[in-house]
């Protein structure tokens, strides 16, 4: 125990050490880079991560992914390494503006992908595959592995509610909802996003905020920062119709250091706000300033 608290001090002084090496990233992202950064964000839950931590493994992609012998219930891909509640165990969001009925007996994969550790009750280390030989537990089992994060021992799956969904969805953005162009003043499927204009009656400083990305409308698309993405490269295909899911809105692979809003309300006492948010991972350099991630698909 004692090496291993010493390890975790270790890799979470490292942490601090690197934040400030990000500190000067900040909206600095340009047509082509790759929307990449995973071994530096929150969702690096190995031991080589910065925030929660386990000591048991150094490898990173494990926690979501595996190549071999992969969880396919509920067409969840690619190469899923975890078990997730089907849909039925959710509460979904229920009629919409658009007079859809959204239930949860129809949910999209990505989504079911993200639920199955944001749903608040699956841990962490409930993985199909583990690292090494002999790992293989087809329904996925709880590894028993300790978690650590700045305070100390955590425990293994998400109970902040800020990060937490849960499974009642009533309350929240819909998801697997069909995306009905012109309903609710949403904008037609192919319209280019670097193309909208968010800066429209604003004033004059705003166009300065955050490099000027109200100004471009960038977002990260297919695992690059793109000028040329549409609103329909944002939507997944369920049951036969292009819909919202989680992943429209938000790239769990991408650190998005262009966050403005909440850098220094998340996470008291870290050194650097702008390196533990990972901008939420949301696809939008400069996340939702000035409601930007809002306005790219509601023309309001």
């Amino acid at each position: 125990m004692k090496r291993l608290a010493v390890f975790t001090m270790a890799v979470i002084s490292t942490g601090f050490l690197a934040t400030a090496e990000y500190a000067g990233a900040i909206d600095t992202y340009t047509v082509g880079d790759a929307a990449s950064g995973i071994a530096s964000s929150r969702h690096n839950l190995g031991a080589t991560g910065f925030f929660t931590i386990t000591s048991n493994t150094t490898e990173i992609c494990v926690f979501c992914h595996t190549p071999h012998h992969a969880n396919r219930d509920g067409g969840i891909k690619p190469l899923w390494n975890r078990f997730s509640a089907n849909s039925a165990a959710f509460v979904a969001y229920g009629p919409t503006m658009a007079d859809e009925l959204i239930t949860g007996s129809v949910i999209g994969s990505s989504s079911l992908a993200c639920l199955s550790c944001h749903d608040g009750i699956v841990t962490f280390d409930s993985l199909i595959n583990a690292p090494g030989k002999a790992g293989v537990t087809q329904t996925g089992t709880d590894r028993g592995w300790d978690f650590y994060d700045f305070s100390g021992r955590t425990a293994d799956y998400i109970t902040d509610p800020s990060l937490s969904i849960g499974r009642d969805l009533s309350n929240d953005h819909p998801i697997s909802v069909p995306y009905n162009e012109f309903t609710a003043g949403l904008r037609p499927m192919d319209t280019i996003i670097s193309d909208i204009d968010l800066a429209d009656g604003l004033n004059v400083g705003a166009l300065q905020f955050g490099s000027g990305n109200l100004d471009r409308n960038l977002w990260a698309v297919m695992g690059y920062i793109s000028d040329e993405a549409t609103i329909r490269d944002l939507l997944r295909v369920t049951d036969g119709q292009l819909r919202v899911e989680c992943a429209s809105c938000h790239d769990p692979h991408f650190n998005n250091k262009s966050w403005t809003e909440v850098d220094y309300t998340y996470g008291e006492g870290v050194q650097n706000q702008r390196f533990e948010t990972n901008g939420l991972f949301l696809r939008r350099v400069g996340g939702n300033s000035a409601s930007g991630l809002c306005r790219t698909c509601h023309n309001k």
